[in-house]
């Protein structure tokens, strides 16, 4: 019985650490998701014209969850307006959806602000805001990975440790 009290333990904190790392790739993942999200919706406005709730439909066909709920949601709601502006449906849909991301909290901000700059500017102020949003998301990408490289490793080494301190502690 002891054993298997041991082994749950170990399993327990080590799945933790895991857990904690794969957090990491899952928000570099939600970050590359956003360049082609960016890299589409440029195209949509920039070629074919296209106002934002067509583009952002047109963009949530191509985009993988939970990024299309988003985009297609907000889509449909700046379709009905209800004299909303874009940038209040912008961020509404944004913190619904912001529950199922990995993104940090200044990476939400940032998305945030992207919305409240397509809404309420012309063409060519758009595709400017989201030149420097993706300059912007480029950086964070970096960061993202370089972080990533030794945290990850060290949440994994973490959650096992903590699990045999834990064990040591009992016994």
């Amino acid at each position: 019985m002891r054993w298997i009290g041991i082994f749950c333990i170990l399993a327990g904190t080590g799945g933790i650490g895991l857990r904690m790392a794969q957090e990491l790739d899952l928000r570099i993942r939600e970050l590359q998701l956003l360049q082609q999200i960016v890299l589409l919706l440029n195209g949509e406005i920039r070629y074919l014209h296209r106002p934002l709730p067509e583009a952002f439909g047109s963009v949530a066909e191509q985009t993988e969850p939970p990024f299309r709920n988003f985009l297609l949601r907000t889509a449909e709601d700046l379709r009905r307006r209800n004299g909303q502006s874009a940038r209040l449906i912008w961020g509404r849909n944004l913190k619904s959806c912001s529950g199922e991301l990995h993104l940090t909290v200044q990476d939400l901000r940032e998305l945030g602000e992207l919305g409240a700059m397509l809404g309420c500017l012309d063409v060519k102020q758009q595709l400017g805001a989201l030149d420097y949003y993706q300059e912007n998301l480029n950086r964070a990408l970096d960061d993202a990975v370089e972080d990533a490289k030794g945290r990850k490793k060290l949440y994994r080494y973490l959650g096992i440790l903590s699990g045999v301190a834990v064990v040591i502690f009992i016994l």
